[in-house]
């Protein structure tokens, strides 16, 4: 008997913002927005639902040469952390203020990725090696992932050997820790303790794929504790139970018009219930990019499109940085 498919969504562009790397969609709930990121050209962008277009840009290029991440910070309804080139740094989407971290740790070849922050507030972010006259070459494990346990702490490194770090997520009962280095194919689990942030017994708990296309990228936790992983390469994000590995549905982008660079989704909007999807066209000449204009925007899942799947699919609450 054939195995069943899995049920396809299918979503819809709300921004044409044309991102070389958009990545890193999280929702601020104090502000009502979903940020997002085009980080080759070190910009934040800010998307109201309520509105369908993005209200503010923020170009950080004078101050660092890639943002990679953005979290916001307790205790603010404007300031928020955000992966560098060389480490971490506060900003404000208000003032404009900027703070760079003193512990940076990268060097030349060597810049930050995907972040996210624990259920106790603590700041995760993995890096990424590149290599090469134009920097596409990847250095296979020249990169790690680190910890910032506070703004006055320096940054620890938790894992070593890592060649791109991404997608990073928690259990609901936070006890474990979901992290993807995107070489390696799949997603791995850590007991995760609490108290101390530390992380152990890595196991494998979802094998996406043998060889590239594609590579899991970032990833989103849902209400009923699934995960859904952005797959670079093949223009799809995929619905994955991580206590099997069973693939249970996948979302479609338009590949004709937006291509396969799919890098992240996160749940927004006022109810968490819709599923938005940043995508990109990362080192494309000038005719692919023409003859696919919607690679490097932001799309949508759809509240109506995501009740196909039978349930009242929600995402989790934005984890937000304890300064």
């Amino acid at each position: 008997m054939a195995a069943a498919v899995p049920p396809s969504l299918v979503p819809s562009l709300v921004v044409d913002s044309r991102c070389e790397l958009g990545e890193g969609p999280i929702w601020h709930a104090g502000r009502g927005e979903l940020l997002y990121l085009d980080i080759l050209a070190a910009k934040v962008y800010c998307f109201s639902p309520e509105k369908g277009s993005n209200i503010a840009e923020h170009d950080l290029s004078a101050r660092t040469s890639i943002i990679s991440t953005v979290v916001p910070v307790a205790g603010s309804n404007s300031e928020v952390l955000v992966g560098t080139k060389e480490g971490v740094a506060l900003f404000d989407l208000d003032t404009k203020a900027w703070q760079p971290h003193p512990s940076n740790v990268n060097g030349e070849f060597v810049r930050m990725n995907d972040g996210k922050c624990d259920p106790q507030g603590r700041f995760w972010i993995g890096s990424i090696g590149r290599v090469g006259p134009d920097g596409a070459d990847l250095a296979p494990h020249a990169a790690a992932l680190y910890r910032l346990d506070s703004w006055g702490s320096g940054l620890v490194e938790t894992l070593g050997g890592v060649t791109v770090s991404n997608g990073l997520a928690w259990s609901h009962d936070g006890r474990t820790m979901y992290y993807t280095d995107s070489l390696t194919f799949g997603v791995d689990a850590f007991d995760f303790h609490e108290a101390s942030g530390e992380i152990t017994n890595r196991r494998r708990i979802i094998d996406v794929c043998t060889d590239f296309p594609p590579v899991p990228d970032g990833c989103a936790l849902d209400n009923e504790g699934k995960l859904w992983v952005a797959c670079f390469g093949v223009g799809q994000v995929r619905r994955y139970d991580p206590d099997n590995g069973a693939l249970l549905a996948t979302v479609d982008l338009p590949h004709s018009t937006a291509g396969t660079e799919c890098t992240a989704c996160a749940f927004g909007g006022k109810d968490l219930d819709e599923l938005y999807i940043t995508t990109a066209h990362e080192f494309w000449p000038p005719e692919r990019q023409a003859a696919m204009p919607n690679a490097g925007g932001l799309f949508k899942v759809s509240r109506e499109e995501l009740a196909k799947l039978g349930a009242n699919i929600t995402g989790m609450p934005t984890n937000w940085f304890k300064k």
